[in-house]
């Protein structure tokens, strides 16, 4: 219960929160705190050098506009903050249960849904700006509806070849 005067405090730091501490500390590297909180204010975000040593040890939380910020700063994407880079790490994402390190990535880069409930297409269909959908090319790109047509067509190609490969050993003109 909080009584008169006392502040009510937000939700404890949660494990994707304790992953971007780690991430954040890694990628920072030999980037002094200074210097970050510099680079920060050049894309016009502010956090204090005390801030971000807070972020790492896991006792500030950080919100999306934090994130993208440093993740910008950082020259990474978000995912490179937010998910464990090597199995060395406990694999843990707010609100989820993943099984492995594998999934959580496919996951991030939107390749499959991290819950097994949802139906691929329509989590991809989901994720896409209707403009990426539309007309890319990029094979990361292509909805799964559109990928399946295009395995139904190679799939029929095949098929024509064998059968044209069992027709011709059939009438002994296979070259062997």
């Amino acid at each position: 219960m909080v009584h008169s005067g006392e502040r009510l405090r937000g939700h404890d730091i949660g494990p994707t929160g304790k992953t971007v501490a780690r991430n954040l500390k890694r990628l920072r590297g030999n980037i002094t705190l200074r210097e970050l909180q510099q680079r920060l204010r050049g894309v016009g975000h502010e956090i204090s050098a005390s801030g971000i040593q807070k972020i790492e040890a896991g006792v500030r939380r950080v919100d999306v506009d934090d994130l993208v910020a440093l993740a910008v700063v950082l020259g990474v994407n978000p995912n490179a903050l937010l998910f464990p880079k090597s199995l060395d790490e406990p694999v843990a994402v707010t609100g989820a249960d993943p099984a492995d390190l594998m999934k959580v990535w496919e996951w991030a880069d939107g390749i499959t849904p991290i819950d097994s409930g949802v139906r691929s297409d329509d989590y991809v269909l989901g994720i896409r700006p209707d403009f990426v959908q539309a007309g890319n090319t990029k094979i990361s790109t292509l909805t799964f509806k559109g990928l399946n047509s295009r395995v139904d067509e190679l799939e029929a190609i095949i098929k024509t070849l064998v059968d044209q490969n069992a027709a011709k050993e059939q009438s002994g003109d296979g070259n062997d």
